[in-house]
């Protein structure tokens, strides 16, 4: 893998439980680590299978793998790039090497 090819620096955030000034249980995105990537996006047969559930705004995030990335799952951590916050599909230990984490999510920004 070419290390110069990880040239976007990505936040990953989790999604905290806490709790207001009164007590109020509250759910509240905070930065947890960052890394640099590489993204593709889908084309071809990943392209149109994916418009026909609305989600052609797809991203592929590809990272060196840390050891944080085996303890992260979908529903409680987000990808910012540039500003834009991508949802968590998949994560995907490329043969269970520990080399790369390839990482598909869709943006959710309108």
């Amino acid at each position: 893998m070419d290390s110069g090819a990880f040239t976007q620096r990505v936040t990953f955030e989790k999604l905290t439980q806490d709790y207001d000034e009164i007590g109020n249980p509250v759910e509240e995105w905070k930065p947890f680590k960052r890394a640099y990537a590489y993204m593709n996006g889908l084309s071809g047969k990943e392209y149109w299978e994916a418009a026909v559930l609305n989600a052609e705004n797809t991203v592929d995030f590809v990272c060196r793998w840390k050891k944080f990335f085996d303890s992260m799952d979908t529903r409680n951590y987000r990808i910012i790039w540039k500003g834009k916050k991508f949802n968590i599909k998949t994560i995907d230990n490329v043969q269970f090497r520990n080399d790369i984490v390839k990482i598909r999510a869709v943006c959710s920004d309108e």
